[in-house]
């Protein structure tokens, strides 16, 4: 075997990857930001109705769906308090376009606040004092008059 090279035994590195995410973490976690069941099931490559069978399945699941939702509630809530007490800022526009600020150059800002936002805080947090209230108070009488001759209708 002389002039023939040995066959260079090549040296198998293992790769330290990440194990795979569970399919229920990626859907619980994507629920967690939207509250949206559709998205999170299509981010996580599944169909609903296995997402559904498992909250049906396991008690352990449907209370971390439960509190899924009820993060990404709150988180909406944090948001629209935000809106309405410390507003956001919004280009001026006049007649179509954006108003610069003749001294800078820059676009123009305002602040807006959200009123409608705030009332519907203010329902859901004291409803005993800002809820719509709706009083219905009935006068008058009402007759009925039974005759066993239809002909009389």
């Amino acid at each position: 075997m002389a002039g023939r090279k040995r066959p260079v035994k090549s040296r198998v590195t293992t790769k330290t990857t990440k194990p795979k995410r569970d399919a229920r973490d990626v859907f619980l976690d994507h629920l967690r930001k939207t509250s949206n069941i559709s998205e999170a099931a299509r981010v996580a490559v599944l169909d609903r109705t296995t997402v559904y069978r498992w909250r049906s399945e396991d008690p352990g699941f449907a209370a971390a769906w439960d509190d899924a939702i009820d993060e990404a509630t709150d988180a909406l809530e944090a948001e629209a308090r935000r809106r309405a007490v410390d507003g956001h800022e919004e280009y001026v526009v006049s007649m179509g376009q954006i108003v610069l600020d003749p001294k800078t150059g820059e676009p123009l800002k305002q602040k807006r606040f959200s009123d409608s936002l705030t009332a519907l805080l203010l329902r859901a947090h004291r409803p005993e004092k800002y809820r719509e209230r709706h009083d219905v108070k009935q006068s008058g009488s009402v007759a009925i008059t039974i005759t066993p001759d239809d002909s009389a209708l």
